[in-house]
């Protein structure tokens, strides 16, 4: 899925943006960290660091300032998707989603 989210969004933004990935929780902060992305489109099934803790550290370093989170996850119940708003995340998609759909909420995002 990480590889095509990455080809799908390097056709629809590589002209604004540099596309980055990640495979795992920990790696996903120390970029975010350093890049300080406008966007993160994360799971909440990682390894090493959840979703969610991943969404908690952002904003305890205050990074959510500058970065949205989207969260696509197959974990749709009421209870996760409500964790991760009041944790900071922007928008929630359970998959499957469609593609268009990702991409249109990532432009209200990004534009």
């Amino acid at each position: 899925m990480r590889d095509i989210l990455k080809l799908v969004f390097s056709q629809q933004f590589q002209a604004e943006y540099q596309i980055l990935s990640t495979d795992n929780g920990f790696d996903a902060l120390e970029t975010v960290k350093r890049f300080k992305p406008e966007l993160v489109i994360l799971d909440i099934l990682l390894p090493q660091m959840n979703g969610l803790q991943l969404i908690q550290k952002l904003q305890a370093a205050q990074l959510l300032e500058y970065t949205r989170i989207i969260i696509i996850s197959a974990l749709g119940f009421r209870e996760i998707v409500q964790q991760a708003l009041e944790a900071g995340a922007s928008d929630f998609l359970v998959k499957p989603f469609k593609l268009e759909a990702l991409v249109e909420r990532s432009k209200s995002i990004l534009l």
